[in-house]
């Protein structure tokens, strides 16, 4: 199996996609780059806010599986 060949198969994929990505994003107007990115922004927010919810519950359930314990 070539290795190089197959990096260098990866690099050219990764490049193309960036260009097309790229090519994409200069052909918006102002006012889509600015909608598209509030999109991203509150995405991520959600995701961020999801995360720590869970991680919250996940440690309440915790707290309270253990004092519900008997030793």
């Amino acid at each position: 199996m070539d290795f190089m060949g197959l990096i260098d198969g990866a690099i050219e994929f990764a490049k193309d996609k960036m260009d097309r990505v790229l090519d994409f994003w200069d052909g918006l107007e102002d006012d889509k780059k600015k909608l598209l990115i509030g999109c991203v922004v509150a995405s991520v927010s959600v995701i961020v806010i999801a995360s720590i919810a869970y991680s919250i519950g996940k440690a309440k359930g915790k707290r309270i599986a253990i004092e519900e314990e008997d030793f």
